[in-house]
């Protein structure tokens, strides 16, 4: 009966903590080094920055990478927010894949990244995150659907990979870069720029 009880507590945790801050990939145990984290709801004194310009995201739920579901992608703001589209049979995400994380790591607690990988598939997309050893939180959409929803919005084909958006705490998205792969020096730039946030 013990061992039963044991077991329903077990389980009640472990479906509370899907797709939060502490999330880890499927099979990581303790000693492991921390892999990719799903959205984190910042609290009532998020991070101030950006203005209330620009068309706001659409609502719509991306499962997080690591399992779990990320329920409104239109939570994501609260505080500045960039957001990376990307897919590992992409050339130019794979060489901005480490810029992003070296940036994630300078601006953390000012300026939150989260990276969708899109149109991909999950051993291959894994497979980056392990061999970059990305930390920043990571969403997975295999079908495109935020390319989908967000492209007529912002009248860019996000399509084309690498695409990445600059989010104001108001949940609005403030610009969109696509080009060249983006340095560390560069992201600091736009998100000074757009986002009103010195990393």
């Amino acid at each position: 009966m013990r061992a039963r009880l044991l077991l329903a507590a077990a389980a009640v945790l472990l479906g509370l903590t899907a797709c939060t801050a502490d999330v880890h990939a499927p099979g990581a145990d303790a000693t492991a080094a921390p892999g990719p984290r799903c959205v984190e709801r910042p609290s009532a004194a998020a991070a101030p920055g950006g203005t209330e310009s620009g068309p706001a995201l659409p609502a719509m739920a991306l499962p997080c990478f690591s399992g779990g579901r990320y329920t409104d992608i239109a939570d994501l703001g609260g505080m500045p927010t960039v957001v990376n589209l990307w897919a590992s049979w992409c050339e130019p995400c794979r060489k901005e894949l480490p810029e992003l994380q070296r940036f994630s790591v300078a601006g953390q607690g000012r300026v939150r990244v989260v990276g969708i990988a899109t149109k991909d598939r999950h051993d291959q997309a894994q497979s980056v995150i392990e061999d970059d050893k990305l930390t920043f939180t990571i969403l997975e959409d295999q079908g495109q659907q935020f390319a989908t929803a967000v492209s007529p919005v912002v009248s860019k084909a996000l399509f084309n990979l690498p695409a990445t958006l600059f989010i104001t705490p108001q949940g609005r998205i403030a610009y969109v870069y696509q080009g060249e792969a983006l340095t560390e020096a560069r992201l600091r730039e736009l998100t000074n720029q757009h986002l009103g946030v010195s990393v």
